[in-house]
C-alpha cells in the first residue's frame, strides 16, 4: 500500500494536475452550453405551445358563444 502511494505521488505532477483541470473545465463548459441551449429550446417550444393553446381557446370560445346565441334565439322564437 505504501508503495502504491509513493508511486501515485510520483505520477502527480504540476503538469498532470494542469492537464486534468484543463480537461475538467472544458467538459464543464461544454456541459453548461448544452444545458443552456436545451433550456432555450424548451422555452421556445413552451411559448409556441402557449400561442397554439391561446388560438385554440379563442376558437372554442367563439364556437361555444355562437352555439349559445343560436340556441337562445331559437328558444325565444319558439315561445312567441
Amino acid at each position: 500500500m505504501v508503495k502504491f502511494i509513493e508511486g501515485l505521488k510520483g505520477k502527480i505532477t504540476a503538469e498532470h494536475v494542469a492537464i486534468f483541470f484543463g480537461l475538467l473545465s472544458t467538459c464543464l463548459i461544454v456541459a453548461l452550453v448544452v444545458v443552456v441551449v436545451h433550456r432555450d429550446n424548451l422555452w421556445l417550444q413552451l411559448n409556441d405551445a402557449r400561442e397554439k393553446l391561446d388560438v385554440l381557446e379563442d376558437y372554442i370560445q367563439s364556437k361555444d358563444l355562437s352555439n349559445l346565441r343560436n340556441l337562445f334565439q331559437a328558444h325565444l322564437r319558439s315561445e312567441f
